[in-house]
């Protein structure tokens, strides 16, 4: 309904929201009319439960309310799995029943009553915000009554959050006061269960759950809930707005003698000693907040009480901190989620993704923190989420959310830790500084998040968050658009990587990490795009310094070890690489997944799909992982399990072609030789600058009988050696498939004299090149890659 803004009123200085209108709003007289209208209805309201409007304002043609600005958290995030303590709901249902009978004593219905538009200050007031879908009933006739639509002349269209409506605002029927009652019905239903009364998996079976289902009595899901509550709730939530409470008010009433009894229910007489301390209100707020939603949970609440009432004779600041940690504790797990690019420029993602990993990367390094990797949490980049939900997910305690904002110089970075066990905001922060900031700030969230989750952080557990990174802001703005531009995988976007990554290096000559994503990108490029003499030296140089600044880089290790397979084949050295970076990094799907690779040249290959599935269990969703496991279930000729995993990757990621070559090399050891055009043919339309897609092309129309198409293909390719890099190993596999065997071997010498990453990777298992196995020029071509001739 608009766009919220946090300004400084600089007449009365002080902090203000403001609320803008969408354009279509403003222009449209008759709508503009009737917000006004409703607008200045809702600032009449003056009640310490409510948001105030302050005034309604036009300026330049853009119309905006200035509001009373709410720092604290909204409810929707304080609502742990189990259910908020029975205190805490009376509380908080109280200050909304008060609120809604305020507005519906002026003829004020909200129509979009909601955990998210409730919040809790920071000292503990309930606030009820976002009225932009309140409409004032006053003066209606029946047929103008309040409909659930945008305008008079849109009757039927739907607003507000369908898990909130009422039945009658979900059946675009006319409304009254009391749907904002049957909202306030799923509110308090949720507070005390920790669910909504009705779900569905689409819009439809949601709306028709509203319509038709009656949820069980809370007291079924929480026995420690009194009935009292569980009739409030069960009579707000009637289908039939004359069966409900009729009024606000008397939900307000009902609380109120809730509340007596729940005071009387939980008053603990004591006669304390002389002298001994009362029990301060932070005490009683942290017992407040220990849940008791099992037997379990009771007995720790009264273990927890036991120890606070003793330490009361020690004094009442004890007995706080000590039932604080007793509900918080420390939390030992952590997810860093993408933190959303809400600058209006694509190209600003650097800025983004790159602190997202950078903090991701901050924190690993906390010996007593869980981090989910950052390729994990990089898949809900872009999505709606709810982040209790996100926590279930990825089986963690906390996570971190937040955004980017870039304009000009100009950043704004905001950042949200929740406790998502308990529902709970841990911390969060604004910071406002200048693009040259960048790296300070991200330095300061890790260290902040590393504190506020309870870590105990040694000197040497402090100098790890930047081991190996850099104190200039700078080279660090390069490392990031390095890094950005090497993750998207192509040709072009290797080039501009290598450029920022040395333009770092030349502003700092000691950044770590600058030469471990150097040392990845000519890793990537390596027989692709770029023949194995350039850039295996390279990658191997880049790797050995960053391991000389920073021997605990993981990535180091993982880019030294290929490059120990695959250019000097020294096979004993990569395996020690690979392992050391595991060690480093047990959940490192690269790690897991280039190990895999060095195995099954060596015939281990039940160690080989062992570690593979490790890199697809540290990221079930990522492309490269999923293709580790089909790639080796080909290798070793599992060719019915292979078939079955690729087309699994290929639902998972469309656009991976390197799911279709393999895919189409499993189709045509199963004799489905169309089937293997087909798939070598999208591979080509998805990757067309890379010469495998090619090879594998050309392969499948050989064996095909389509010779004349792959000769095509072969002379397309040479060509293309005019002005990129064409592995010969690719050439090589063509020739195969056409039966020219001299051929093959010829383009076959020509690969293992430039040091090919095929020849170290592909040769000893590779099944399109099966009929040369026998011929005495193969066994010799593995003996100097140092390889066994062992059958694949």
């Amino acid at each position: 309904m608009g766009e919220v803004y946090r300004a400084t009123d600089t007449k009365l200085g002080r902090d203000v929201a403001l609320k803008v209108l969408p354009p279509e709003v403003a222009r449209d007289p008759e709508r503009l009319a009737r917000f006004q209208r409703e607008a200045r209805a809702v600032a009449a309201l003056n009640h310490p439960n409510v948001v105030t409007v302050y005034s309604v304002e036009e300026c330049d043609g853009v119309h905006f309310l200035t509001m009373e600005l709410i720092e604290g958290t909204s409810l929707d995030r304080l609502i742990p799995r189990g259910g908020v303590p029975v205190e805490r709901i009376v509380e908080i249902a109280s200050a909304l029943a008060e609120a809604l009978a305020a507005a519906h004593e002026k003829g004020i219905v909200h129509r979009d009553l909601k955990p998210a538009n409730v919040m809790v200050t920071n000292d503990g007031r309930v606030k009820v915000l976002d009225f932009g879908l309140a409409k004032d009933v006053r003066g209606e006739g029946a047929s103008d009554a309040t409909l659930t639509s945008a305008d008079h002349t849109q009757a039927g269209i739907v607003m507000g959050t369908p898990a909130y409506m009422s039945p009658e605002q979900v059946s675009g029927r006319a409304l009254d006061h009391r749907t904002d009652i049957f909202s306030l019905g799923v509110v308090l239903h949720e507070m005390a269960t920790g669910k909504r009364p009705f779900e569905g998996s689409s819009s439809a079976e949601l709306v028709s759950a509203i319509l038709r289902d009656n949820p069980p009595p809370i007291t079924d899901v929480r026995a420690d809930l009194p009935s009292d509550l569980a009739r409030i709730i069960r009579r707000c939530l009637e289908k039939d707005p004359r069966h409900r409470v009729q009024t606000a008010r008397d939900i307000s009433n009902e609380f109120r003698d809730l509340a007596r009894q729940t005071s009387q229910a939980v008053a603990v007489p004591a006669a304390p000693s002389r002298g001994a301390p009362k029990a301060d209100s932070g005490a009683a707020r942290a017992l407040a907040g220990v849940p008791t939603t099992s037997i379990a949970g009771v007995k720790r609440r009264t273990v927890v009480l036991a120890t606070a009432l003793s330490l009361l004779v020690i004094g009442s600041v004890g007995a706080g901190l000590y039932l604080r940690k007793a509900r918080v504790g420390v939390i030992d797990s952590v997810a860093v989620l993408p933190l959303e690019n809400r600058s209006n420029d694509p190209d600003a993602d650097y800025i983004s993704d790159g602190i997202t990993e950078s903090i991701n990367n901050s924190l690993a390094r906390v010996p007593s923190l869980s981090v989910t990797p950052h390729s994990v949490a990089s898949h809900y980049k872009g999505k709606a989420m709810d982040v209790r939900k996100v926590g279930d997910e990825l089986h963690v305690q906390a996570v971190l959310a937040g955004s980017v904002a870039q304009r000009g110089d100009d950043l704004t970075i905001d950042v949200e830790l929740d406790d998502v066990r308990n529902g709970k905001q841990l911390w969060g922060e604004q910071y406002r500084r200048k693009l040259a900031d960048l790296l300070a700030v991200q330095n300061d969230i890790a260290r902040e998040v590393s504190e506020r989750l309870g870590s105990q952080l040694s000197a040497a557990d402090q100098q790890k968050l930047t081991k190996g990174s850099t104190d200039n802001p700078e080279a660090y703005q390069l490392y990031l658009k390095g890094k950005f531009y090497t993750n998207k995988l192509t040709k072009d976007g290797f080039a501009k990587g290598i450029d920022y990554f040395n333009q770092a290096i030349a502003v700092d000559p000691n950044y770590g990490l600058a030469y471990s994503g150097l040392a990845y990108n000519y890793i990537n490029q390596e027989d692709w795009f770029m023949p194995p003499s350039e850039g295996a030296p390279k990658a191997k140089d880049a790797a050995e310094k960053a391991l000389a600044i920073d021997e605990s880089d993981a990535l180091a290790h993982v880019s030294l070890g290929i490059e120990e397979q695959w250019y000097e084949w020294d096979w004993a050295a990569a395996e020690r690489e690979f392992k050391r970076a595991i060690e480093l990094s047990p959940s490192n799907v690269d790690a897991h997944l280039f190990y895999a690779w060095s195995l099954a040249p060596l015939g281990r290959k039940d160690e080989a799909l062992a570690e593979a599935r490790r890199s697809q269990q540290a990221d079930p969703l990522d492309s490269l992982a999923n293709f580790a496991v089909g790639s080796i279930l080909v290798f070793t000729r599992q060719w019915d399990p292979a078939i079955q995993s690729l087309r699994t990757g290929i639902e998972l990621d469309p656009n991976f072609w390197l799911d279709e070559c393999y895919l189409a090399r499993a189709y045509e050891q199963k004799g489905r030789l169309p089937e293997a055009v087909a798939e070598s043919q999208r591979a080509v339309n998805l990757e067309k600058d890379n010469s495998e897609t090619w090879s594998d092309l050309g392969y499948a129309l050989a064996i095909s009988g389509k010779k004349a198409d792959a000769q095509k293909v072969i002379d397309h390719m040479k060509q293309l050696s005019a002005t990129t890099w064409i592995a010969p190993y690719n050439i090589a596999v063509i020739y195969v498939g056409l039966g020219e065997k001299d051929q093959a071997f010829d383009w076959l010498e020509r690969a293992y004299k430039s040091r090919s990453y095929y020849m170290a990777e592909y040769l000893p298992t590779d099944s399109r090149v099966d009929s040369l196995r026998s011929d005495p020029r193969f066994a010799d071509l593995l003996r100097r890659v140092g390889l066994p001739e062992a059958k694949p």
